[in-house]
């Protein structure tokens, strides 16, 4: 007999079968086994997406737009900046905007297009610095959005968190 027969009666929890069951369908004989294998989808979802919830930002690092953490952190001592890129398609509307109090740091964009000979739609790069102006921890949200687009969410937000370490600033 193959995977599919024919049940009558009750099983041997005693839940009435209907004529045709599929004897290897756990999920419609046993509905926890449904819900516990969803789990396990989306847990191995978020593992394998391959985005960081959090993560330390070194000099020079580019993030490109699969890969953009939820939240990065620094740390500084005072007076130097965080630098680091972000990956930007402004052919499609979309860009950078950054909010931060602009008393307790300073933040400067520098939009970086693609190669010359990249299609129309080729993504560039938005250079990012970051300088804290005081002693406390500095956060800077970057939110990835359309412009004119003000009821909707935006389809990627990052979170930087800059703290400042005790010491002067170190020559370079």
């Amino acid at each position: 007999m193959g995977h599919a027969e024919v049940w009558r009666g009750k099983n041997r929890f005693g839940i009435l079968l209907g004529e045709r069951k599929n004897r290897w369908n756990l999920m419609e004989k046993f509905p926890m086994v449904r819900i516990g294998i969803i789990h396990v989808m989306v847990a191995a979802l978020v593992a394998f997406a391959g985005v960081d919830a959090m993560a330390e930002v070194k000099d020079g690092t580019t993030f490109r737009l699969g890969t953009v953490p939820t939240e990065l952190v620094a740390e500084r001592r005072m007076g130097e900046s965080v630098r680091f890129s972000l990956e930007e398609n402004a052919s499609t509307g979309f860009k950078w905007e950054v909010t931060s109090n602009t008393n307790e740091c300073t933040v400067v964009l520098k939009y970086r297009g693609g190669d010359k000979g990249t299609t129309c739609g080729a993504p560039g790069l938005l250079d990012v610095t970051v300088t804290s102006l005081v002693r406390t921890p500095v956060r800077v949200e970057f939110r990835y959005r359309r412009p004119w687009e003000k009821d909707v969410e935006p389809w990627k937000t990052l979170r930087l968190v800059v703290t400042t370490v005790s010491g002067e600033k170190r020559p370079r």
